[in-house]
């Protein structure tokens, strides 16, 4: 091991050491946790499952290349230059440590802009290096909703023939792996490795000290009992509507039952309520099932949030990242509820001055089997390209980074920054789990930016003055024509 690793190791316990803050904000309490608490937080509970890499295997010091994202979040997802004393930041050292050392390979990664706006150039710059016959990346972590619109195209390596990637492995989203495998071709992957698809999970955070204020049962019990539904959720909304100011209008400065922005918060209601946008039917063929009657459903409830008919809910047009008005009635405590993702916590609560908590995105009704959700489509998706080079070494590599990942990243930002650090109580760490466990995928949400954007149907709706059947009505045949297309593509790939 390199000498500088095994100072880093030896000073990991050092540095784990974040501020955890207890039940206030701002200017909080915070106690430090010592290094062996924070190890022990951080171990999953199935210590004894492992990954099915064979002893022993070696690669004699080859490098292992990521194609992966600059921006935000995802600039030290994948690699990271250092140690920080950030506990998720030092997982991420940390794993790349755990697998250099166990397969004598030297992990790196090339980080390039790839976020809404540079999508074009990031995707151009897969294809640029297979068409060359470029084999400087061994894996591509891309933005989820436009990574996929290279599929067809065959620039990526089937991962079903991958050896050493077990897809069964629970560090694997095995709901994404069967959507997205079709004719026996499977060319994305996520899970455990992409820790912002976690981060990217809609939620509902609650305002505790709201909930005391206006008398409202205990919501973790209502999540319990599987009461926590549409309707449950609605006429909650409706008994909260206080014109703090007085000037006679419901306007950001107001107080609410519900906060819910238009805008990527629209895309989540078809996840929520179980309903998908493409399936397969008897013999494997991929349908639409954006004309069901519940889909119609789904989209009038929807609108029941954003027109303005329930006094107790504040809907505004997500449209700038620096002013986020559209979430000021909750920020400001103002607001029992806000549907937004899970990340939220981190990115915008850790000084509030209220008690907050998180509650699972409510259920179509109390027939719906389980609490579902969506991860907002930023998160990273992983590929191969075609001229990535040694299979065995990607593989392994690959299945190995998952398996740290699973072991050590997602409990660091799940278990101790979500649970310990930014939920606020007991029965908020408790649901977040049920909330991970009801992430729902779909062919057709993965897909989208390959089906004339069919995802964005909902958010459409919400911003426009056209209602979901007419408008589905209108684009039904642009989405059947190119989801035909993109079937017929993966046909002619087949193996």
């Amino acid at each position: 091991m390199k000498s500088k690793k095994l100072l880093a190791l030896l000073l990991a316990a050092l540095l784990l050491t974040p501020a955890m803050t207890a039940c206030g904000g701002g200017e909080g309490t915070e106690t430090t946790p010592t290094a062996d608490t924070a190890a022990a937080e951080t171990q999953p509970a199935e210590t004894e499952l492992k990954d099915d890499l064979p002893e022993g295997l070696k690669f004699t010091g080859e490098t292992f290349t990521i194609l992966s994202r600059e921006d935000l979040q995802w600039e030290n997802e994948m690699i990271t230059p250092e140690l920080t004393g950030d506990i998720v930041n030092d997982a991420i050292y940390n794993r790349e440590i755990t697998v250099e050392e166990r397969l004598d390979v030297a992990l790196d990664a090339y980080k390039a802009p790839g976020i809404w706006g540079n999508e074009a150039a990031f995707n151009d710059r897969i294809r640029t290096a297979v068409q060359a016959g470029d084999s400087s990346y061994q894996l591509v972590a891309g933005y989820a909703y436009f990574i996929t619109a290279l599929a067809t195209e065959g620039l990526f390596t089937n991962l079903l023939s991958v050896p050493y990637l077990n897809f069964d492995q629970p560090w694997w989203n095995s709901n994404l792996r069967d959507e997205l495998t079709l004719y026996d071709q499977l060319y994305f992957a996520g899970g455990d490795l992409s820790y912002t698809m976690i981060s990217s999970m809609f939620c509902t955070f609650l305002n505790k000290d709201m909930m005391d204020k206006h008398s409202v049962e205990d919501l973790y019990t209502v999540v319990e009992e599987g009461r926590w539904t549409y309707d449950y959720q609605y006429a909650l909304a409706e008994t909260i509507s206080v014109d703090v100011d007085g000037n006679g209008t419901m306007d950001q400065n107001d107080e609410y039952g519900l906060v819910i922005p238009i805008g990527n918060a629209s895309d989540c209601f078809f996840a929520a309520y179980d309903q998908p946008l493409t399936a397969k039917d008897e013999n494997g063929n991929v349908i639409l099932r954006m004309g069901d009657a519940k889909a119609i459903e789904i989209a009038e409830r929807m609108m029941s949030f954003y027109n303005k008919t329930n006094p107790g809910v504040y809907s505004e047009k997500e449209v700038s990242q620096e002013d986020k008005f559209w979430f000021a009635p909750f920020k400001e405590g103002r607001a029992l509820l806000n549907v937004t993702t899970m990340n939220y916590a981190v990115t915008d609560l850790r000084e509030v001055d209220f008690e907050y908590g998180i509650l699972p995105m409510a259920k179509y009704d109390e027939n719906q089997a389980k609490y579902q959700t969506l991860s907002q489509d930023a998160y990273s998706l992983f590929c191969v390209p075609l001229t990535a080079g040694n299979n065995e070494l990607v593989g392994a590599v690959t299945e190995a980074m998952a398996y740290e990942s699973w072991r050590s990243v997602t409990p660091a930002y799940f278990e101790v920054a979500m649970k310990a650090k930014y939920s606020r109580d007991e029965a908020s760490a408790q649901i977040l789990d049920l909330i991970r466990d009801g992430a729902m995928f779909n062919f057709g949400f993965v897909n989208s930016s390959s089906c004339s954007n069919m995802m964005h149907i909902m958010r459409n709706v919400a911003e426009g003055t056209q209602g979901y059947a007419s408008l589905y009505a209108s684009k039904e045949k642009s989405y059947q024509t190119a989801l035909d297309k993109l079937v017929q593509a993966y046909k002619d790939m087949q193996p």
